[in-house]
């Protein structure tokens, strides 16, 4: 039989092993960080990725309605010449004789096909020309 001193003894040896249980190991502490790498080095390109191809539909679009605002004045024709402004473009359109204004947006880092008018772009930027009509095309 046991004495009192060994099972006290038993019971302390117990409760550090239940202590040691309560942690991870060093290989799984690895594992998960091995994990953690590998979902990081996929989703960062696609982050990445999906930030320029916003940035450039976001020049496109600034660059489309600047190019509407022209193709008005160059439709109404009956009006002096009117400057539109932007924070990156300074154009002059419409008057009495509008002329064909070609617009060109600013560049953005990779190269994307992006939609501009109903066109399929591809590049680094997009050249919008209006006709002295008002009629727009996407180059």
């Amino acid at each position: 039989m046991y004495s009192k001193t060994q099972l006290e003894l038993l019971r302390q040896l117990r409760k550090r092993q239940g202590l040691v249980k309560q942690g991870f190991t060093l290989v799984e502490l690895m594992i998960v960080v091995a994990i953690i790498g590998l979902l990081s080095a996929v989703a960062l390109p696609q982050f990445l990725n999906a930030r320029d191809r916003a940035d450039a539909k976001a020049k496109v679009a600034e660059i489309t309605g600047l190019s509407k605002e022209c193709a008005t004045f160059n439709a109404e024709s009956d009006i002096t010449t009117s400057t539109v402004r932007s924070s990156a473009f300074t154009v002059s359109c419409g008057g009495a004789t509008p002329s064909t204004v070609s617009i060109t947006s600013r560049t953005w880092k990779t190269s994307l096909q992006v939609e501009c008018l109903g066109a399929t772009v591809s590049g680094n930027s997009v050249k919008v020309t209006i006709t002295p009509q008002g009629q727009m095309t996407c180059s």
